[in-house]
């Protein structure tokens, strides 16, 4: 059935001025973003470290690990380092061989234990890598630094870059003589956190002899990242 032609046109001015409509509703609108960063010193770390032992009988290699573990763990209570800041949950045993020869040779079983110890005093953590290899410690691994409130960083980097998209949208508004009205948008585009990893530096110290060496960790700033975007409403005068 065909439409009179006086309906077309009404239909087709309605799809005008909703088009027209709409695309005044996107160009009276403003985008910003803002970026916030907090720096922090780091306060804490976290110290990841193995035992080892081989031992042709599996049951002795395993033993001589706990002692020596049981020695970390006297050694660290005498720092006020409690158990409960110790992660030592893992053990592995393995068969080791010798293929140096046309023939393998079974050499023993070597135990591995890692553990993991959270320094709540960042001062300490030199004397208890040095406890550590004083122990029986095979390998130092990786330190990672923290810091003992992450939440209330990152809330206020999210803060900092929430007021900074409010400020630039503001400005931007009145250089064009208009004014910001209601959000239509939050694109929150996340947040992350930069940890860094202690540098070391041999400092000879005056009071110690003279071939010895105190080991100065220079740490850098633990950074906290947010960004967000928004949409307000942009208000103009007609």
């Amino acid at each position: 059935m065909k439409l009179p032609i006086s309906t077309l046109y009404f239909i087709s001015l309605l799809t005008f001025f909703s088009m027209t409509a709409s695309a005044e509703s996107l160009q009276r609108t403003i985008v910003t973003s803002g970026q916030g960063e907090v720096s922090v010193v780091p306060d804490m770390a976290e110290l990841n470290m193995e035992l080892r032992a081989i031992n042709k009988d599996s049951n002795k290699a395993k033993r001589e690990l706990d002692k020596q573990f049981n020695q970390l763990l006297d050694e660290l209570a005498l720092l006020n380092i409690q158990k409960k800041a110790i992660i030592a949950s893992s053990l592995q045993l393995t068969p080791q061989y010798d293929y140096a020869t046309k023939t393998r040779e079974f050499v023993g079983y070597r135990a591995v234990r890692k553990i993991t110890i959270t320094i709540n005093e960042l001062e300490q953590l030199n004397q208890v890598m040095d406890t550590a290899l004083g122990t029986g410690i095979d390998q130092l691994g990786r330190v990672n630094l923290k810091v003992a409130d992450e939440t209330s960083h990152q809330k206020q980097a999210r803060q900092q870059a929430i007021d900074q998209s409010k400020v630039i949208a503001k400005e931007l508004a009145m250089a064009y003589g208009a004014r910001l009205g209601s959000i239509v948008q939050i694109n929150y585009q996340g947040s992350d956190i930069q940890y860094p990893q202690p540098r070391m530096k041999h400092q000879r110290s005056e009071m110690m002899m003279a071939d010895a060496d105190i080991g100065v960790y220079l740490h850098d700033t633990i950074k906290f990242n947010d960004r967000i975007s928004v949409i307000f409403e942009l208000l103009v005068k007609e």
